[in-house]
């Protein structure tokens, strides 16, 4: 992929999901520009750095390996990912950064899974911070109840990843992560006012990931 092209793909995903504004009313037009801006900057990928900042460094005896074990969660967890989507549209075999059309998503998903699951065994390796493999382990197995479901409905993968950060970092740093979850019902009306999803498929996306997050917390003794 040469430079100018990755430039331009990158400037796509940074300027969020395109939507006609031809014959919108001011207010509309604005409610869609502030959509595309929510959307972007509680995208997966926007929220990784923060979530597995917090995580690795809670109650960490070590803040150094802490970090240094983050950025290696962070690679496999989304540079990797990111990466494939950036290819994909760049040799046509995705339409979009923001995988738009469902029947594109199971590759991302199958890379992001297995990427995944070579970070927590490169951490466990390393004997890395125990939060942060629970951290994978949540997106292993929430990424493959994901993939199923999109086989058949394109299940919001914006809701599910806040949803997932918001129930973790709660469940570490207590009440005061409870805000977080206003982030959820704010990124869930973004998905929906840019028709990426339905409201159902925010709700479904946001309530499954809590679930399953809660149980793996509860399995894991976090």
């Amino acid at each position: 992929m040469n430079s100018r092209r990755l430039s331009q793909v990158l400037k796509e995903y940074a300027a969020g999901p395109q939507l006609g504004e031809c014959g919108m009313t001011d207010s509309e037009s604005l409610r869609l520009r502030i959509a595309r801006y929510v959307s972007t900057v509680l995208a997966p990928f926007s929220i990784s750095l923060p979530l597995v900042m917090s995580v690795a460094l809670y109650h960490s005896p070590d803040p150094g390996r802490a970090l240094a074990c983050a950025l290696i969660a962070l690679f496999f967890l989304s540079l990797g990912p990111l990466l494939y989507i950036v290819i994909g549209v760049h040799t046509g075999r995705l339409s979009d950064l923001d995988i738009t059309r469902r029947t594109e998503r199971l590759g991302p998903y199958l890379f992001s899974i297995s990427s995944a699951t070579v970070g927590l065994f490169v951490l466990q390796a390393l004997h890395g911070p125990y939060n942060l493999m629970t951290l994978l382990i949540i997106t292993i197995i929430s990424g493959i109840v994901m993939l199923f479901i999109t086989l058949w409905w394109k299940i919001s993968v914006h809701a599910s990843s806040m949803a997932s950060a918001a129930t973790l970092l709660t469940a570490m740093y207590g009440s005061a992560m409870l805000p977080l979850f206003l982030l959820l019902i704010l990124v869930s009306w973004s998905r929906v006012v840019l028709r990426r999803h339905t409201v159902a498929q925010v709700t479904i996306g946001a309530l499954l990931s809590i679930l399953l997050t809660t149980l793996i917390l509860k399995l894991r003794g976090v």
